[in-house]
């Protein structure tokens, strides 16, 4: 039984795939060439439409030619003539000799094409052949295209901005016939562009074919005022029947009001919550208005979109389409309110006798402190919260608001003489900074206290930070760094810190290195006073300097325990951070470089 499945299974099979592109082998072509005193091409555009096997087909209209475009044709086989006695345009003869197509897909092609070759005609119908769209449109290298670029384009643009063809108005094109049965062609030049927007009216996929260079006869200027009307008639015919012009007009101007009145409610929700100057009634009385306004055009747009909708021809979702593309500026205004009340909401706070908004925004801060560390950041703002169980000598914190007090995680801050170790925030805590309660006390701030970025300085203004200076902070690539031997230091046997006061005032600043055996092992940043300045070795005091604003360059040098120390000030970006004097209770630099140093 399992054998006669799978015999069965491989017969279905062997039928889908014997030959995969029967689909489009049993589609007919059919090509229709409308001429008008063509003598001199006609018969090499027939010979190149004769190459093509998928072509079953050709119909040559005369379209009341006074050469001897008939005769020619006449003579050549397998050809079916169709005369117009007078010329009625180009637009007519498509239509006189879509009559007698049988074929299931039509290609149009013009009758004057010189140099037209068998692979640009089957490039034109291999899409509708392989089921890849409805309609092609070709799109070629000429000289002419000054009806396209001065007249229709611009008018495209204006009433189908969607559409982005690169040349609209091309006369050879292919379509299923079953589509063109539907429409009614224009009677002139104006029949391609028509064919083109009826398509895009009634949702056929269209494909815009490039096939290379093409040589049309120039057209006179004369010719090109005639076709240029035909064309910008068949435009706004169009743009009539399917509503533009009102969606343009009347539905435009409702839509821009809307967002006029959306612009209102943004800047009355800034100005109630943000702009400091406009008092409270004020801002909500624009917000009120805005609202209103908001309202009532929103109300107008609705009933106007029904209205064009009842009176247009075209389908539900090509005229939704026209639609989202006309609402889509309204659309992102609505967008962009409702993320600013969501972020109020987020900042609703309730109590027993009130409710409060109070929104806190993200700072933008560009660091250039003249160091490695110089970033572009959004940093804060933070929270401050209670500290983490068993943990009442720990300051947590995220990396921006480490980056505003100038420090790295491990440094101590001492607060009334207690020290505190800054450790990173747990979590995903990246706006909320803890801190146990008997260093909130002395700093003055409660828990669910809310700082800004730029205030946080000021929250530990006056503390001393104890920087610990790792290795590779303020590494850089820069030549000299990159020629310093750095395996001359054992890294875990030197140990760099640094004493700083916390303030808000930001003062120009030094760089300070420090160099073991020629290798950089460390560097800070910070303000100088008129002051003496105190070196530590291994915590004991190996040298006092005497430095000030100007000082630069090396301020010690000095061997310790076989290691040659050099200490170097450079000028710097500014600081709010001041390096210690002597007279302060912690050091200004202690550096660590025996075996069983700890700090």
């Amino acid at each position: 039984m399992f054998q006669y499945l799978i015999v069965a299974l491989l017969f279905i099979l062997s039928i889908f795939m014997a030959n995969p592109s029967s689909k489009s082998a049993n589609k007919m072509v059919s090509v229709v060439i409308p001429a008008y005193n063509e003598e001199k091409t006609i018969e090499h555009v027939i010979g190149v439409v004769k190459q093509v096997k998928q072509i079953t087909q050709i119909i040559v209209v005369n379209d009341g030619s006074t050469d001897d475009t008939e005769r020619i044709v006449s003579n050549i086989d397998d050809v079916t003539l169709i005369n117009h006695k007078l010329n009625k345009g180009k637009g007519s003869a498509m239509k006189t000799g879509l009559k007698e197509v049988t074929g299931q897909i039509v290609l149009f092609l013009d009758a004057d094409l010189s140099e037209i070759t068998k692979e640009q005609v089957e490039a034109i119908i291999k899409p509708i052949l392989d089921n890849s769209a409805d309609i092609t449109k070709t799109k070629f290298k000429r000289e002419a295209g000054r009806v396209t670029e001065l007249t229709a384009k611009p008018l495209l643009q204006f009433f189908f901005p969607e559409l982005s063809f690169e040349q609209p108005l091309s006369g050879q094109f292919a379509a299923i016939k079953s589509f063109l049965d539907k429409i009614d062609l224009e009677k002139d030049y104006g029949v391609d562009i028509g064919i083109v927007l009826d398509a895009e009216a009634w949702g056929m996929r269209i494909q815009e074919v490039d096939i290379g260079d093409i040589v049309h006869e120039m057209s006179s200027l004369k010719e090109l005022n005639l076709m240029a009307n035909e064309v910008v008639r068949t435009i706004v015919d169009r743009a009539i029947s399917y509503g533009r012009l009102t969606m343009m007009d009347e539905l435009g101007s409702a839509i821009r009001m809307e967002l006029m009145s959306l612009s209102i409610t943004m800047f009355g929700i800034f100005a109630l919550f943000f702009i400091k100057f406009i008092t409270t009634p004020i801002a909500a009385l624009i917000l009120l208005a805005g609202l209103i306004l908001s309202i009532f055009y929103f109300v107008k747009t609705i009933r106007k979109s029904i209205r064009i909708y009842m009176q247009s021809k075209v389908g539900f979702w090509q005229m939704t389409k026209s639609f989202l593309h006309m609402y889509f500026p309204i659309i992102i205004s609505v967008l962009i309110i409702l993320a600013i009340v969501a972020a109020l909401l987020g900042s609703v706070n309730i109590t027993s006798n009130e409710i409060s908004i109070e929104p806190a925004t993200k700072n933008l801060v560009i660091s250039n402190s003249g160091t490695s560390g110089s970033s572009v950041d959004v940093r804060g703002p933070y929270t401050i919260e209670s500290a983490l169980e068993n943990e009442p000598h720990f300051i947590r914190l995220s990396n921006s608001a480490l980056n505003t007090l100038q420090a790295q995680y491990g440094d101590y801050i001492y607060i009334d003489g207690e020290s505190y170790q800054l450790e990173q925030a747990v979590n995903n805590e990246t706006g909320i900074i803890r801190i146990p309660e008997a260093a909130r006390n002395q700093l003055n701030v409660e828990t669910g206290t809310v700082v800004r970025d730029r205030d946080l300085k000021g929250v530990f203004d006056g503390c001393t930070l104890i920087r610990n200076i790792e290795p590779d902070e303020g590494r850089t690539n820069d030549e000299t760094y990159l020629k310093e031997n750095l395996s001359t230091i054992n890294y875990s046997n030197v140990n760099l810190s640094v004493g700083k006061h916390i303030t808000t005032n930001d003062s120009s600043g030094k760089l300070l290195k420090v160099y073991i055996n020629g290798s950089l092992a460390g560097q800070t940043t910070g303000h100088l006073n008129n002051d003496t300045y105190n070196i530590y070795v291994n915590n004991e005091l190996y040298d006092t300097v005497m430095l000030n604003e100007s000082s630069v360059g090396r301020i010690a040098n000095f061997t310790y325990d076989n290691s040659n120390i050099s200490v170097v000030l450079e000028d710097s970006g500014n600081s709010t951070n001041v390096f210690l004097s002597a007279g302060d209770l912690h050091k200004f630099l202690n550096i660590g470089i025996s075996e069983n140093y700890t700090y």
